[in-house]
């Protein structure tokens, strides 16, 4: 029974069988949303609009089907299936590879194979190792009975497309172990050290290894938005040898295995307390949510505040509107609570107050914060690795494939010829215009004549010439 299960992990069906299971939970994948993608609120949107599919969910994870333990366990068994069918192939590869004494008998013609005979002159034998070795053929055996081949090697991308596999597991076990993933919220003028606190709640921690060293200043942040639509967005940072590093929308600031990457956008205002005889009271900058007509709300001084912002303030029919989405005339609408008792409400502009209670609030200064994404991992180089090898395989095998010949010079009524028969690996039409080319040429080097070489095509079964 082992011995059965172990053929059936080492065929070909079972990589057929592996490979549409996997296509299946991608396609899963795809169709569903991910929690790790879309997050904790659209996730629960989901759920309850879908219930009959959150249930499947809760038994299967189909909304963690990257990294469910139904596909880890078909990604073991293809990487299973992948080594045993390299066991076997190892042999067999390397004894092609290695054309010995024996070649020629191995060789067997099939349908693709093409027959050819040249005509030899006097003395022509002689020349056929060199004139095979001028058309790129590596020559075993003797002049009158050889087996020829070029780009022997080929079969060797086999093995390197195949362990390319190993070495993109290999990057991705190193990745998934050792990432950091998380979230912070970083405001104009405010340093970033690094630490697991200043983070937003719940980030990602590697099984493996240490923190992002990332440490800096966020000195400015420039959102570009044009006719009402976000660009781009300019964030600066000042590291602490001092260089600065400029950060945009898929524009990452890099440091060794670290990288910062802009998420989100956000404006940080700068709200005063003042009381009656003008003296600061409180203050702070604030990092509101309010972007895309969005309410946030914070405390100040023990009193409650609920905001609403308009980017391209105007008042249109007593309303407060905006006429864009770019930051030319900011403004806040701000409503003034203590222990869920509305105390005042106004719109403010900078440097406009709203007085409340004996104090005034004043919108000093607009300022913007950003959420950016800080993630560190380790084995990208072997993935990328993996995937330069899978190109090199690729072209190797396919481009530069394998041509075979086998020879046999004949002599009848006193005249000798060179009969051949000719095979590739791939691209039947292409290799035969190729081999007709080459056996032209032998043809003109051996035959002593111009006669250029006999041609039977493609060989039948039965031997019938075409």
């Amino acid at each position: 029974m082992v011995k059965g299960l172990l053929k059936y992990l080492g065929s070909l069906r079972c990589s057929l069988h592996l490979i549409i299971s996997l296509t299946g939970a991608f396609l899963i994948g795809f169709f569903l949303p991910q929690r790790a993608l879309v997050g904790k609120e659209i996730y629960l949107k989901w759920q309850a609009s879908s219930p009959v599919l959150a249930r499947i969910d809760q038994s299967l994870q189909l909304t963690e089907v990257f990294t469910s333990p139904v596909t880890l366990a078909l990604w073991v068994l293809f990487f299973l299936n992948l080594a045993l069918v390299m066991k076997k192939r190892i042999p067999l590869i390397l004894r092609k590879v290695a054309p010995d004494e024996g070649s020629a008998e191995r060789f067997v013609a099939g349908p693709s194979t093409l027959q050819y005979r040249i005509e030899l002159a006097d003395g022509a034998e002689a020349r056929i190792p060199a004139a095979l070795a001028r058309a790129g053929f590596t020559l075993r055996g003797s002049a009158g009975s050889f087996y020829a081949v070029k780009n022997r090697l080929s079969p060797l991308a086999t093995l390197l497309f195949h362990l390319s596999f190993f070495l993109l597991l290999l990057g991705w076990l190193i990745v998934f172990y050792s990432r950091f993933s998380a979230f912070a919220d970083v405001a104009e003028h405010e340093p970033f050290l690094g630490q697991l606190s200043r983070y937003n709640a719940s980030p990602k921690l590697p099984k493996a290894g240490s923190l992002p060293e990332v440490k800096f200043l966020l000195e400015s942040v420039l959102p570009e938005v044009s006719q009402g639509v976000a660009t781009d967005i300019k964030i600066t940072l000042r590291d602490e040898a001092g260089k600065q590093h400029l950060v945009g929308i898929n524009r990452p600031y890099k440091t060794g295995y670290s990288s910062v990457l802009f998420n989100d956008l956000g404006v940080s205002p700068l709200f005063v307390i003042q009381d009656r005889s003008g003296a600061e009271i409180d203050g702070a900058y604030i990092k509101l949510n309010v972007l895309k007509g969005k309410r946030d709300s914070f405390k100040l001084h023990g009193y409650d505040f609920t905001a609403l912002y308009y980017p391209d303030h105007f008042v249109a029919d007593g309303v407060d509107r905006t006429r864009s989405e770019e930051f030319k005339n900011p403004a806040f609408h701000l409503e003034v609570s203590r222990d869920g008792r509305s105390i005042a409400a106004g719109t403010v502009g900078v440097g406009g107050t709203i007085e409340f209670d004996g104090y005034r609030v004043t919108f000093r200064e607009q300022s913007f914060w950003v959420r950016l994404l800080v993630t560190k991992e380790y084995g990208r180089e072997f993935i990328y690795a993996g995937f330069v090898l899978a190109l090199i395989a690729l072209v190797w095998r396919l481009v530069y494939y394998r041509r075979e010949l086998t020879g046999t010079v004949r002599v009848s009524d006193g005249t000798a010829s060179l009969h051949l028969s000719a095979r590739a690996d791939f691209y039947p039409a292409l290799a035969r215009d190729e081999f007709d080319r080459t056996v032209a040429a032998l043809a003109g080097s051996l035959s002593g004549a111009d006669n250029g070489a006999e041609t039977a095509g493609v060989a039948a079964p039965s031997g019938e010439k075409r």
